[in-house]
């Protein structure tokens, strides 16, 4: 189990270039992956793309591409002639100087220093892939180490936080009886009031009927039950190796219907207070649910 929370960093040189990259991941929906690179990797930033779907299926994850030349190259000028001769021509034309030729290389500079490169000596293209490739597939395996370290500390608490919701609904399945019965004898203390009041006669056994049938509609033995399933689902669905986060928020969805019907039919103080209880467990274990890939 993974979170989607994570960073990563790797450095290797070949040839006397150095590479620099960093990966940072935070939660998302889906894989939203941004790559910042200078130009020079243009042509091998598909393969950082794939390298790192092959292995990250969800979260916002962020690369930096860094290539700094650390080794004493070969220098090569590069000059553009024509743009050196427009701007010589423009400060001749603005009255500057009278001849092209009296123009010093100083004034030309002060216009734009486009018109002079300086190069080094190239890697071939071969050893800029390899050298990007490795290097992300270095920072990625950290990233990973990263995220598989957050995952063990949010399973733990997972863990407890499921083993604090069991205890609290088995409180609930104990109380639910008494409950129960106190509500059928309030409801039928109720009723016989009522009947009382009109001064006209009631029939035992038929009041009797009634009060269990609208007790019956309280009754949440169904919905513990399928909480208790859901808890399993869900302790089981965390110990699997592979992308969870999806099903674990289609599993608390469920487990949250339950404990919204239970408290809806909730008969007194206690149970409304155990499902408030259960309440405040389950968005903890929802919130933390956010964060795994």
């Amino acid at each position: 189990m993974n979170s989607m929370t994570g960073f990563g960093r790797a450095t290797q040189i070949v040839d006397g270039l150095q590479c620099i990259i960093e990966i940072k991941s935070v939660n998302s929906r889906f894989l939203d992956l941004n790559i910042r690179s200078p130009k020079q990797v243009n042509s091998v930033e598909h393969s950082i793309r794939k390298c790192i779907q092959k292995t990250i299926h969800r979260g916002k994850v962020d690369v930096f591409v860094t290539l700094q030349d650390v080794a004493d190259r070969e220098k090569q000028f590069i000059i553009n002639s024509s743009l050196k001769h427009q701007i010589q021509d423009l400060l001749v034309s603005e009255g500057f100087y009278r001849e092209p030729q009296e123009v010093p290389l100083s004034a030309v500079m002060a216009i734009s220093n486009d018109w002079v490169q300086i190069q080094d000596s190239e890697v071939t293209e071969d050893v800029l892939q390899s050298l990007v490739t490795d290097t992300t597939t270095n920072a990625l395996n950290a990233l990973v180490s990263m995220r598989q370290s957050e995952g063990i500390h949010i399973q733990q608490d997972l863990l407890h936080r499921l083993s604090q919701m069991t205890n609290i609904i088995e409180d609930i399945n104990s109380h639910k009886a008494d409950a129960v019965i106190a509500y059928k004898e309030n409801l039928r203390t109720k009723m016989m009031d009522y009947v009382e009041g009109l001064d006209i006669t009631a029939n035992e056994d038929r009041l009797l009927q009634e009060v269990a049938i609208m007790a019956d509609k309280t009754d949440i033995t169904e919905e513990i039950v399928r909480f208790r399933s859901h808890v399993v689902q869900l302790t089981n669905t965390l110990k699997m190796d592979e992308p969870i986060g999806r099903k674990l928020d289609f599993i608390i969805q469920e487990m949250n219907r339950e404990v919204n019907t239970i408290g809806s039919k909730a008969m007194d103080i206690t149970l409304t207070d155990y499902v408030v209880q259960l309440k405040c467990e389950l968005e903890k274990v929802r919130e933390q649910v956010q964060n795994i890939e």
